[in-house]
């Protein structure tokens, strides 16, 4: 697996090195731009910019009922990419994934802008839904993403989608295909596919409007979306027509998805329905979501209707502006009011809801408040405390205890839980850290 990323990555440097190079003699020449490796022609119609981020986590986790979490420490994001722009109009990028020793495939795509704000992307991607998910992962409030976004949210998907910006306004809509991940993914698709599986589509859409737009003090975002989805073939090896949802519960190194629909068998398709909130004022800002799930099944099952909402704000201490994209309608790195940087602290309050009609995958509560410090544009330290309360129903698809039987032994099932020795589901704290590079 190495040597086929160390060939991919070769392959696309080299090739955009060479199409420079068969386009003209002029110089190329290396120059560092905004905390960038970036190779440009003498006339500018084409660079190639290299970039990269590493993120490295630690949490320790006390006060659990009963279910015990490990302590640990790991690395949540190892990512090399590059970007090539030839000209105004044509560029592509490639992110690589390599976290935990594997490998993952993130942004892989070619772009075309038209003049009049109209755009096109084909390749691998984000879907375009929701505020938090069109936040780029070194530009997080917190470590993680509310539960809800990390459970709902469909990310990195191959596809093709058009964007417009025009003033006040953007709109986004695109038809999307299969999830590119690594070897587990891809070999539950090849399964699914040798029995005459269809891999699953998605349409996805995306519109806000930002009335202040070109004020770079203060900002306004409102923001809906929804998407329409059939199940995918990368959720389970000879599992058709199946979905799942799950997250583990605001730290990357809890390994316990206490919260999970398990396989929902017999899906017909998928609704996501989702509204955003959000704003800026100098050195506060917020923002909120909250998203809907109506999971559609056949053979007269009942509609599973899951959802779950999340509210936060941040503020900068020491004179510090923050910053709104308004092209990915989410926020940006802030800018710093120091020589030696900003401090902000954020507060975070979220609520998802797995339990439906039949398939009962769990509820929780969690607050979580954050310290981060930017260092330098490139280095960013974030310290987390989170709260998070499950119900008994959060038992991570029967492996995690969620209370005592009434003969005193512990119980994994939700219905043997007697609440008069306990309440049951797992309540617990998570102190984080986290240590970010980007290059």
């Amino acid at each position: 697996m190495n040597k086929q990323l160390i060939t991919i990555f070769s392959i696309f440097s080299i090739t955009c090195l060479g199409m420079v190079s068969a386009q003209e003699s002029k110089s190329f020449l290396p120059e560092v731009k905004k905390e960038s490796l970036t190779f440009s022609s003498e006339d500018n119609k084409f660079k190639l910019t290299f970039n990269g981020r590493i993120q490295a986590d630690g949490a320790v986790f006390f006060g659990e009922d009963y279910q015990p979490i490990g302590n640990g420490v790991g690395f949540r994001r190892v990512r090399l990419g590059a970007t090539a722009a030839f000209g105004k109009r044509l560029s592509g990028k490639i992110e690589m994934d390599l976290t935990d020793g594997g490998f993952s495939l993130k942004d892989c795509f070619i772009k075309y802008a038209f003049p009049n704000g109209l755009y096109f992307r084909a390749g691998n991607f984000k879907e375009s839904f929701g505020m938090a998910a069109m936040t780029s992962s070194g530009d997080l409030w917190f470590m993680e993403k509310a539960n809800v976004v990390s459970a709902f949210a469909p990310e990195y998907h191959i596809g093709v989608q058009g964007t417009w910006e025009h003033d006040q306004f953007l709109g986004v809509a695109g038809v999307h295909f299969k999830r590119i991940e690594g070897n587990k993914e891809k070999d539950y698709s090849e399964s699914n596919n040798k029995a005459g599986e269809d891999e699953g589509i998605s349409v996805t859409a995306r519109a806000v409007w930002q009335p202040v737009s070109a004020d770079k003090v203060k900002g306004f975002h409102l923001g809906i979306a929804a998407s329409y989805r059939t199940p995918k073939t990368t959720v389970g090896s000879l599992m058709p027509n199946t979905v799942r949802y799950s997250t583990r519960s605001l730290s990357y190194i809890n390994k316990i998805k206490f919260l999970d629909t398990s396989p929902i068998a017999s899906v017909s398709h998928d609704w996501l329905a989702g509204a955003e909130l959000a704003g800026f004022y100098r050195g506060f800002r917020f923002q909120g979501e909250y998203i809907m799930n109506n999971t559609v099944r056949m053979e007269g099952l009942a509609t599973e209707k899951f959802n779950g909402f999340y509210v936060q704000a941040a503020y900068l201490l020491f004179g510090g502006q923050q910053r709104y994209s308004k092209s990915r309608g989410a926020f940006s790195q802030p800018s710093f009011g120091r020589s030696w940087g900003d401090i902000e602290l954020a507060a975070r309050f979220d609520r998802i809801d797995l339990n439906g009609t039949e398939v009962m995958g769990g509820s929780a509560n969690g607050w979580t408040f954050g310290v981060n410090y930017y260092a330098t544009r490139n280095l960013k330290f974030q310290i987390n405390y989170s709260y998070v309360d499950n119900d008994k129903y959060a038992n991570a698809f029967g492996q995690a205890a969620v209370g005592y039987k009434s003969n005193g032994e512990i119980a994994y099932k939700p219905e043997e839980v007697d609440e008069s020795l306990g309440k049951g589901g797992n309540a617990y704290g998570i102190l984080g850290l986290r240590i970010q590079l980007n290059f």
